[in-house]
């Protein structure tokens, strides 16, 4: 149901002038992919993404921070978390940064939304880094579309 009602989108939308489409699958081998030209048969999870002008890196990215976003959750002195802060910022991952410190309620926020009040956290999308290590963001981010995955 959910695939009818994308192609029904990308059917309504495909006259829509100066509107790139960008469609964003999981391949069998569990691999996330963007790429402007429909996925092949074996693709779970397809988003299509319609972005106007067009298709640019920063384009790319605004469309992948929409379905992914990158939320870090930190405390004033805390060496890790300038260490993400940093890496972030170095790869030009566009994050949200949340200071626990700030108040019970953005401890508590943190907490609901993680199920850790360790910092650094970071949720990429709806999946939750606790501490730092730094090939599981760097993974993390690529599994989102942030940077190139690796090569086998």
């Amino acid at each position: 149901m959910t695939r009818w009602m994308a192609w029904a989108g990308v059917l309504i939308l495909a006259g829509t002038a100066h509107a790139a489409t960008l469609y964003r699958w999981v391949g069998p081998d569990g691999v996330v992919t963007y790429q402007n030209t429909p996925p092949p048969s074996s693709a779970r999870h397809v988003h299509v993404l319609h972005v106007h002008g067009h298709t640019s890196p920063s384009a790319v990215r605004k469309a992948v921070s929409a379905l992914h976003p990158v939320v870090l959750y930190r405390a004033p002195h805390c060496g890790p978390c300038r260490e993400v802060s940093a890496y972030l910022h170095r790869h030009g991952v566009p994050f949200r940064s949340v200071d626990v410190s700030r108040g019970r309620s953005a401890l508590q926020g943190m907490k609901h939304k993680t199920g850790s009040t360790t910092v650094p956290t970071v949720t990429v999308g709806r999946d939750v880094l606790v501490g730092y290590i730094h090939s599981a963001l760097k993974n993390e981010l690529a599994a989102a579309g942030y940077l190139k995955a690796p090569k086998s």
